[in-house]
């Protein structure tokens, strides 16, 4: 299911928490409440770059690296388009791999976040596909003359 505005907003809320903008306090509390399970998905994964705790901006010593904020611009460009997301549902699904350690293998968990990250192009997510993700670029919504 698709939600334009929830999509709409949440981009907007994306944009300036990744560039500094905006506190994590203010992030959680501008996301918007959808059932698109692209924005649900979004945000779930960037709880895994910020401190719920403590008050701060994602900079300074909470800085993104450029190659992460790159990703997450990829984000932010698929909440501005009317693609469903096809991803099966799975924890932080847009900061993947991770390390695991010795009770997370116990519990199998390398095995189906192997199993999650070939259900696409995971190098392109939340795109599902390279096809989509360039289709994507050809018709920039933000860039595009009105």
């Amino acid at each position: 299911m698709i939600d334009v505005e929830a999509r709409k907003k949440a981009a907007e809320v994306v944009r300036h928490f990744i560039s500094g903008r905006m506190t994590n306090f203010d992030f959680e509390k501008n996301m918007p409440a959808t059932a698109d399970l692209a924005v649900r998905a979004i945000e779930e994964s960037l709880w895994l770059v910020y401190d719920d705790f403590e008050k701060h901006k994602l900079d300074a010593e909470w800085a993104l690296p450029s190659c992460t904020k790159s990703q997450m611009v990829r984000w932010v460009m698929f909440l501005h388009t009317d693609e469903e997301y096809h991803w099966p549902t799975f924890s932080y699904p847009g900061l993947r791999p991770l390390k695991h350690v010795f009770v997370s293998r116990l519990l199998n968990k390398p095995r189906r976040e192997h199993e999650f990250m070939s259900s696409g192009e995971y190098d392109v997510w939340p795109f599902i596909s390279k096809e989509q993700f360039e289709h994507a670029k050809q018709n920039p919504v933000l860039l595009a003359a009105s």
